[in-house]
C-alpha cells in the first residue's frame, strides 16, 4: 500500500478529515410550504426551477439538472401544495428535497452535505483516488 493512500485512511478513520461541505451549504437553510404558481422545466430554459407561493410571498425554487429530474420521474404541476428543504440564496430557494404534500413523494436533490445527487464522484460517494 502506498504512504498517501495509507496516510488518507488513517486521517479519515481517525476523524481528521470529515466531509466537505459544498460552498451552497454555508447560506442559511429554509424550509417552504406553499402552493406551485409556475413550472419551468423546459430543456434549454437555464435551471428548472419552481415558483412557489407561501406566507405571503413568492419565491424561485431552482431545482437541479433537467436529466436527473426525469430520471426520477418528477413532474409537478401548478396547483399541488410542496414541502421544501433547501438553501436560502437571495430571494431565492436552491432546493436539497421537495417533497409533494397529496403524495407524501419526496425528491432529493442535495446530499446532507450539500452536493448535488445528480454528479458523480468523491462526493456522490465514488473511490478514492
Amino acid at each position: 500500500m502506498n504512504t498517501a493512500r495509507l496516510l488518507v485512511m488513517v486521517l479519515v478513520s481517525s476523524g481528521l478529515v470529515s466531509a466537505q461541505r459544498a460552498p451552497i451549504a454555508v447560506s442559511p437553510e429554509i424550509n417552504v410550504k406553499g402552493v406551485i404558481q409556475r413550472v419551468q422545466v423546459s430543456p434549454g430554459q437555464g435551471m428548472p426551477c419552481l415558483e412557489v407561493a407561501h406566507d405571503k410571498q413568492s419565491s424561485k425554487v431552482f431545482l437541479g439538472s433537467m436529466r436527473y429530474l426525469i430520471e426520477q420521474d418528477f413532474n409537478p404541476k401548478v396547483g399541488e401544495e410542496v414541502l421544501i428543504r433547501g438553501y436560502k440564496i437571495g430571494n431565492d430557494v436552491v432546493a436539497a428535497t421537495v417533497t409533494m404534500v397529496a403524495t407524501g413523494r419526496t425528491l432529493k436533490l442535495r446530499d446532507e452535505n450539500g452536493w448535488p445527487l445528480w454528479r458523480g464522484g468523491m462526493r456522490r460517494g465514488g473511490p478514492l483516488p
